[in-house]
């Protein structure tokens, strides 16, 4: 069977999966036969290899593959352009191959295929009668409050209708913050009924975090959302030299990440190196890093720090044109892809 999960939310995303790998874990032997991998750094070939592996004393095998929606080298992500057949490979790209092999995988097998938002549409809606598809996009900011409620009720935790409001006011619509900030406040409940005062005295305000908030539109490939909060954050007298810490700072973590995945690490060691406690932030910072193989992270390391000499050196008017330079290309990642 096939599936696809793709959309903006990240978090969603993941849950989505897991509630799937549960479904399919029959036996207690889907982890010894669950495959992972990147469309960047792999062929059809290896995914059409690894869903035809008779699975391990068990009887499912999940081979889930991140990036292939988006990888078409048909030029046609995120925009819709007249319908061509598959065999038409040089145009197509070529994870077009899925389209002819979904209809003869293995029954065993179960292949997932993960996404953002900007996806080659042409092959998605060809793959689409293939396939159980589900787009997981990230609330509006109107629809967050209930996002939040919809989350606490399956967490089994009371909240009452202006502490939502407040909540969503104060975190935005970045699921995997208003997730983890859902799980600090059921353990402050202990049972007891969320109001609005116990969420403004426990969450910080998301004009706290705006930097960290910048520095992820960076590396999640946002360039309009990046740009945009930085000409807020600009506008209200954020110093541009502490912005580009925070955003040298995640990167370099981000480094220190990928080392440690092409290394064989798992996420306990990687947050116990980091030393982040916290589950939500540890899977976000995966999460990116997943989209970064390591002569990506380097050639950022590379921009982050000639942003700096430029300052230093009077080559911009501004440091904050210098900024917004070095943000809309970490950000668009033209360049790097080159190197991806």
């Amino acid at each position: 069977m096939l599936y696809i999960f793709y959309g903006s939310d990240g978090f969603s995303r993941r849950e989505a999966l897991q509630a799937l790998k549960q479904e399919l874990d029959t036996d207690g032997m889907l982890s010894a036969n669950t495959t992972v991998l990147d469309a960047r750094q792999t062929t059809p070939q290896e995914v059409f290899a690894a869903c035809d592996t008779v699975p391990f004393l068990g009887g499912c095998r999940l081979v889930i593959v991140e990036g292939a929606l988006g990888g078409s080298a048909s030029g046609g992500r995120g925009r819709r352009s007249k319908r061509r057949e598959p065999d038409a490979e040089d145009a197509m790209g070529p994870w077009w191959v899925l389209v002819d092999y979904a209809a003869r995988m293995p029954e065993p097998t179960t292949l997932v295929l993960v996404d953002g938002e900007s996806v080659d549409v042409n092959l998605l809606d060809a793959l689409r009668p293939l396939a159980r598809v589900q787009r997981i996009s990230l609330p509006a900011r109107r629809e967050a409050p209930g996002w939040v409620q919809a989350r606490a009720r399956a967490k089994g935790l009371s909240m009452d209708g202006r502490a939502s409001a407040v909540l969503a006011e104060l975190v935005g619509n970045d699921t995997w913050m208003l997730a983890s900030e859902l799980d600090k406040l059921s353990a402050y409940a202990a049972g007891e009924t969320i109001r609005e005062g116990d969420v403004r005295s426990l969450v910080t305000d998301v004009r706290d975090r705006e930097g960290y908030l910048l520095a992820d539109a960076a590396a999640d490939g946002k360039p309009a959302v990046a740009t945009k909060m930085l000409h807020d954050l600009l506008r209200k007298g954020r110093p541009a030299a502490v912005l580009l810490l925070t955003i040298e700072q995640r990167y370099r973590r981000i480094a220190v990440a990928r080392e440690m995945v092409d290394a064989g690490a798992g996420g306990s060691g990687i947050a116990a190196r980091l030393r982040m406690d916290n589950a939500y932030a540890l899977e976000r910072l995966l999460d990116q890093v997943a989209r970064h193989p390591m002569p990506r992270v380097l050639w950022a390391l590379d921009r982050i720090a000639q942003a700096d000499y430029d300052v230093k050196q009077g080559r911009y008017e501004s440091e904050e044109l210098s900024l917004e330079l070095l943000v809309h290309d970490l950000a668009s990642g033209d360049a790097a892809a080159q190197l991806a």
